[in-house]
Parts: structure tokens; sequence; C-alpha cells
């Protein structure tokens, strides 16, 4: 009997303990003790016998929890209690037993519980009291029923020691069969109640780390998908920081796996942003700022740094002061390289890497200021052009042209002096500022060496291109302010340039800078002029030389300003070539010159009409149809082909398979003639005259000036003559201005004459009346 009962009280205090151990190890990982505390006192609450009280204390004897019994049962047992239970139960009805536990941050513990052994004391009793009862009366019959209480008990203790092992096996749906009314079934039902409140527990205990490792899940992947590093700060406990993995790998350090100090990071901060840093805490420190927040560099393992963004908000105790600071920090450096490349695109020249004009012209400003500081400061500002640069795109293509521009930048930079600067501000144009120079001389003298280019060796040219430039100097002056205006006087003065066929340096003064108002100005209204049609067409007569009658008209345009007055073809053929306005123009003198054809012959029905040639320029015969253009106005106004002639410049026939050529022979073919300008002045050569789609020869009026002087130039001009009249082409002499030049031209057969000596160029009706004039004269 005293083993069987010592077999149920190990049972009972294993089991306890357990279970005890299993309550006391989940809920002292989550912190929650009292919760714990409810937990046992419901259940000790609901239990008249076995488990009594419990209680957890720390390493110090600090009691942590406390349920049951009352706090007068002593701390620590006796050391032989438990072991003088197991041999007496009637002596011990409450037993102490003791563990050691395993508290969080690794500190040992104890947790002690008392069992009553009441109920297996009184089964003992009933039990002898009821055999020697049964002695009594009879041997057999005590014996039997000795025998039969024996079964029941082993049978149900069997069942009560099953259930344990299972309780403590982790089986906790397992019950026992309560049936009867004697101690074994009210400890049995006891126990199954025991076993029902535990399982309920466990399983919210198990719901509730359910719950907390999803949370952290959640948590973990959130912050593993923002890719962010924490760091938490106890400013009130000796400033321990915590870092975490993905912190310490952002930046570079070791994984400290616990808490440390914040001199590590606060090391590695870049030295030009650790002093906004260190202020951009202290205000949020001091409340000034609700929340941290701050992109910098931080140094790497490797040496470079890196751009992250650091966050933080600190926790306030009741008077404001931080006594806690949690945050995170995120890998911005893509983002912030990405911020810095297009600051760069956007001030730099994305071929050659220099400055662009934004950029350039902001250094002007900045010098302008230092002037304005500085009495005896100077600077220069240069516009440099290279020259044709266009032929190298159109010979060698523009990755060739591309690499020359790199070239020059490189070049530029390499050539100028510490602290000048050199930007390139369009297609082939770059500008220099020139930092503290005494004077003009010295600009000059340092922009002339940059007009000597040298040579270069480009893998796509088939030799070395040595390209020259052209440039333009503005010095800087006291009442300056302006510096997109300084580099608007260097172009200005780079255009005057370029014009000049001596100078490759032009130093810029006012009048350039009136000048090129006045041309705006003019352009504008060129441009409401063409819009309006106020330009007209003057008309200069071609005289046959052998009887003085007019053979043809030439038409030229002429613009009546309203403010400078009748200007000359000179002073706006150019610029309206320059905005490509020349093929508007073309044809509005083309259908000026229709109009006015068509108007005489309705005046004078009985004669034939006069022919007109009309100037094609080299934009208008580089359009591929503007044959047919030509033809279709012509033929809308019902002019007759003999009656409009076609007037081209010599240079522009050398290339016989251009498209002036073809231009010309669709025109031929429709029926109207060509006559070839400034004959012997360009490209010209006999050996490709016959090739020329053309039905008149105009001689250039630089042969005709000298012809009644110069017996040499005779003798050409009177070849030439004889070779076109072989070719069945008529010869006209241009720029006739004296009687002597017109007899010498009729005397070499010369066919027709222009210039000054018949008339200059007149209005539509004056030319009419010298037309009909001239035909009663001869009649």
């Amino acid at each position: 009997m005293n083993d069987a009962a010592a077999v149920s009280l190990d049972t009972l205090v294993n089991q306890n303990a357990s279970m005890l151990h299993a309550m006391a190890t989940a809920y002292g990982e989550l912190g929650a003790y009292e919760q714990l505390q409810d937990t046992l006192g419901e259940l000790l609450s609901d239990s008249s016998e076995g488990l009594v009280y419990v209680r957890i204390g720390d390493s110090a004897g600090n009691i942590l929890l406390h349920a049951g019994a009352p706090r007068r049962e002593p701390i620590s047992p006796p050391p032989d209690t438990f072991t003088e239970a197991r041999s007496g139960l009637l002596g011990k009805p409450l037993i102490h037993v003791r563990r050691p536990l395993l508290l969080p941050r690794n500190e040992i513990g104890f947790l002690q519980f008392g069992v009553s052994v009441s109920v297996l004391a009184a089964a003992r009793r009933a039990i002898i009291e009821q055999g020697a009862l049964i002695a009594l009366i009879e041997i057999a019959i005590t014996f039997a029923l000795l025998s039969g209480i024996g079964y029941l008990l082993s049978k149900k203790l069997s069942r009560l020691l099953d259930g344990s092992k299972a309780i403590t096996e982790g089986y906790l749906d397992h019950r026992l069969p309560d049936d009867g009314e004697d101690e074994l079934a009210r400890l049995a039902r006891h126990f199954n109640v025991m076993a029902a409140t535990l399982q309920q527990r466990v399983s919210e205990l198990q719901q509730t780390a359910d719950r907390l490792k999803a949370s952290e899940e959640r948590y973990a992947l959130a912050m593993h998908g923002a890719n962010d590093g924490l760091w938490d700060w106890d400013i009130a406990h000796g400033g321990r920081t915590y870092f975490s993995p993905r912190f310490c790998q952002l930046i570079g350090l070791p994984d400290a796996g616990s808490h440390t100090n914040a001199s590590p990071f606060l090391e590695r901060l870049h030295p030009d942003d650790a002093p906004t840093y260190r202020a951009k805490m202290i205000e949020h420190l001091k409340g000034i700022n609700p929340q941290f927040m701050l992109e910098h560099r931080i140094r790497q393992a490797d040496g470079s740094y890196r751009w992250i963004m650091t966050r933080g908000m600190a926790l306030r105790d009741g008077r404001g002061r931080a006594i806690r600071m949690a945050g995170s920090i995120s890998d911005v450096h893509l983002r912030k390289r990405a911020e810095q490349q297009l600051m760069h695109d956007a001030l730099h020249d994305g071929l050659t890497s220099l400055p662009n004009r934004a950029l350039f012209v902001e250094h002007v400003r900045l010098a302008l200021g230092q002037q304005r500081r500085d009495d005896t400061y100077r600077f220069a500002v240069l516009a440099i052009n290279l020259e044709r640069f266009h032929l190298v795109n159109d010979s060698y293509g523009h990755a060739t042209g591309d690499q020359l521009l790199q070239g020059v930048a490189t070049w530029l930079n390499l050539s100028l002096r510490e602290g000048d600067l050199a930007a390139r501000v369009g297609g082939d144009q770059f500008a220099v500022l020139l930092n503290g120079v005494s004077d003009i001389t010295e600009a000059l003298r340092i922009a002339e060496s940059l007009v000597e280019l040298p040579a270069f060796d480009i893998p796509g040219a088939d030799r070395k291109l040595h390209p020259k430039c052209r440039i333009g100097l503005a010095m800087s002056e006291a009442e300056r302010v302006d510096g997109e205006a300084l580099l608007r006087d260097a172009d200005n003065a780079l255009q005057i340039a370029r014009q000049s066929d001596a100078r490759t340096v032009e130093v810029f003064h006012a009048s350039m800078h009136a000048q090129a108002l006045s041309t705006l100005q003019l352009e504008t209204d060129l441009r409401q002029a063409l819009a309006t049609g106020t330009l007209s067409v003057h008309y200069q007569p071609i005289i046959n030389l052998s009887d003085r009658r007019i053979a043809s008209f030439e038409a030229l345009v002429r613009w009546h300003h309203p403010t400078h007055g009748m200007l000359s073809p000179a002073q706006f053929i150019p610029l309206a070539e320059a905005l490509d306005m020349i093929h508007e123009l073309g044809m509005l003198v083309l259908r000026q010159v229709c109009d006015d054809i068509g108007q005489w012959l309705a005046d004078h029905e009985q004669q034939t009409g006069v022919p007109v040639s009309v100037n094609l320029s080299a934009r208008q015969l580089s359009r591929a149809h503007l044959a047919e253009e030509l033809i279709e106005l012509i033929t809308l106004k019902a002019i007759p082909s003999d009656l409009i002639r076609f007037e081209v410049t010599e240079s522009l026939l050398a290339r016989q398979d251009g498209p002036a050529i073809r231009s010309l022979q669709r025109l031929r073919a429709a029926g109207f003639r060509v006559l070839i300008d400034d004959f012997g002045t360009g490209y010209s050569a006999l050996s490709y005259l016959h090739t020329i789609p053309c039905d008149v020869v105009k001689l250039d009026g630089s042969f005709v000036s000298s012809i009644a002087d110069d017996a040499r130039l005779r003798a050409i001009v009177r070849r030439s003559i004889e070779l076109a009249h072989d070719l069945g082409m008529s010869v006209v002499a241009e720029c006739i201005e004296t009687e002597e030049q017109a007899a010498v031209l009729r005397d070499i057969a010369c066919d027709f004459g222009q210039g000054y000596l018949f008339s200059r160029p007149v209005p539509t009706e004056q030319a009419s009346r010298m037309f009909h004039l001239s035909e009663r004269k001869t009649s």
C-alpha cells in the first residue's frame, strides 16, 4: 500500500511540476506573470485538494508570482520533507516541492509548489479499517473483499497513473473514468477538471503564441520588404543602443547581435554631414523638431561612402525629456546618385561633359558679383565657333563630328589657365570664362592662343582634321549685372568675326549690340512684310547691244521699309536666307512677276509680252519638288512659259548630280529658259560648260569693269563668248556703266547688256512704259 501511494505521489508531483514548468516558461517569456497568477488562482480555487499553492522566485529570492496558500508558508522547505512524505504519508498532509526554473535573460530562479496528500492518506486509513472489520467478521470474506478492493484500487490507480503520464507527455485531452463515489472516483473527477482547465489554458496560450508569432512574422516581412534597418537608443540607461542585422549590413558593421553604443555609427558619418547630423539630432531631442529625418553619407567597410536616410522619434517622460529614441535607416544611395546625375545632366553637356549654357551663365553671374565686391577684378567671356564644322558631319557623319567636338573640349580644358572655365553652349559653339585678367590685352593674347586649334586624329576620318575657329570677346564692365547679356555680347562679336576675312578674333563694342538689335528688328519687320505682301518687284532691262532694244527684264525684289525707306536686296536677302524664308520670298516675287506680265498682256493685246528672269536661291534649289511648285504657280496664272526665265548662280551647278541640276532640267523640259548668273567667278570650268542645263550665260561684272582697258581680259571674254555661241547659248554682260564698255562688248559679239548705263531697276509701271517706248522707237 505504501509503495502504491508513493508511486501515486511521485506521479502527482511530476505531473504538477511538468504542468507548472510549462506554464511558467510560456508566460515568463512574455513577462506576463500577473496573467499566470490569475490563471493559477482560478485553478487552485476550483480544486479543494491536490495542488495547494505555487510560487516563482528569482535568483535573489524575490517572489515573482504567488498563488494559493497564504504567504506564511515557508519559502524553502526542509531538505528531507519530500523524502519523509514518500515514506510516511500520514505524518505529512502538505508536501513542498522546489524545482529550478530558467527565467528570461538566462537567469536561474525557482518554482515551488505544495501538494496535499490527504486524499491518499484518507484512502489508506479507510482501507485498513475496512480490512480489520472484515477480518473480524470473516477471514474469507475479508480476504475476498481485500482482494476485490485491491483489484479496484490497483485498476483505478493504474488509470490515474496512465492519465498523469498522458498529461505529462502532452496529451491534454486525456480523461479518467469518474464513475462511483469513492475517493478515487472523486480524485479522478478532480483530475479531469484540472486536465480540462489546463487544456483550455494551454490552448489559449498556444493561440496567443500563434498570434504573436504571426505578428512577428508580418512585422519581419514588412521590415524585410521595406529593406530598412532598425535602431533603438536607450537614452535613460547609459545610452545603450541596439542595431538590427539589416542596420549593420547597411552601414557595413559586423552584426553585434546585442546592445552596444552609438559610437560605431557616429564615427562613420561623412565629415561634411556630421555637423548637420548632430545639429538636427539636438534640435529633435530638445523638442524643436517633432521628428528626426536626414539624408547623409556613411562610410562603408571598404572606405567608400553610401547615402542613407535616417529617421527617428524620441519617447519623452512627463517633463518632456527624451528618455528613449528609436527609428530606422533606409538605403537611398541609388536614388541619391540618380538625383546627382540628373542635376549634373541638367547643368552639363551630355557629349563633352563640359558645363552647359545655364551653368556657364551662372559662373559669369558669380564673376560679376566678385567684380562688384572688388573694383580691381576684371574678367572676359569668349564665344568660340568652329568654322565649317558642318562639312565634317556631311563628309564623315555625325559620329565623327561628335568625336571632334569631344577632342576640342578636351583641348580647351587643357589649354586654359587654372580657374578659367570652358563650356559648350551650342552645336559647334563653345564659351570660355577668363577669370582675373588684367586688361583687354591679356584677354586678347589668351584668345589668340586658342584660335590655332591642333590637328585631331579622329578614328572615323580617313585623315587628320584641322579645324579652325573664330572668337568673339567681351570684357566685363562695372555697370554690367547680367551674365546672359555678357555672353550675348561675346556672341555678337563672334558674328562679326565670322563675317570678316582678316580678323579671327573680334572684341565687342556697343555698336555691335545696336547692330544686333537692328538686325533683330529687321527680322521682325521682314516677317511682317512677307505676311502682308508689302515687298515689291522692280525690273532692270536687259538690252540688245546691237539695236539697244529691250530684250527682257530681270526681276529684283525691293522693300520700302516704313522706317528706313527703300532697302536694297543686299540688306535683307541674306537675312531671309539665314531665317529660311528665302523660298517664301522667291515665290512672292514669282507671283508678282506673273501678275505683272498678265497685266502687260492685257493692256497691250496687239503686242507680245516681254520675258522676265526670276532669281532662284541655293536654298530653293535644294528643295526636291521645286520645279513642280514653280510650274504649278505659273500654270495657275496662265502665263506662257517663254515669258518666264529662271536665273541661278554658277556655283550651284558644280555638282552634276545635285538637286539643282535635276530641277533645272525639269524646268527646261517644261519650256522655261535658264540663265547662269555670275559666270566666271565661282567654279566655272569650260570642260563641263556643255553639260550645264542653261540657255543664257551672264558674264560677271568683274569682267566688264576692266574690259575696255585690259586686252588680255578682252581676249578671254571674246573666247568665252565664242564658246557659248558654239554651244547654242546667248551671252549677257552685267554691270555695264559706260558707253565704251558697251561698244567693246558689242564689237566682241556679246548679245545683250545690263547695267546702270541703260537703266536702274524701276517699278512695274515704269518698266512697262520703257518696253513699249523701246518698241515704238525701233518700229
